[in-house]
């Protein structure tokens, strides 16, 4: 098995006011097999809980000591 070494991690931050405590809109389908919610599709509408309000969503990249 290959391990896959891709050193460089994101967060998806409020453009408003960089907050991490963001969520999208999206559709999850029940996998009867997996027993377990699957991600679908994601829908534009971004939501930050902190400004408690609409946003977009920026992914930034952390530092390495971050992780």
């Amino acid at each position: 098995m290959t391990e896959i070494n891709d050193s460089k991690r994101y967060a998806m931050v409020s453009s408003r006011c960089g907050s991490d405590d963001v969520s999208r809109d999206a559709w999850a389908d029940w996998d009867t097999g997996t027993q377990q919610w699957v991600l679908r599709c994601a829908f534009d509408y971004a939501h930050c809980h902190k400004c408690d309000g609409e946003t977009s969503i920026t992914q930034v990249e952390l530092a390495r000591a971050s992780f």
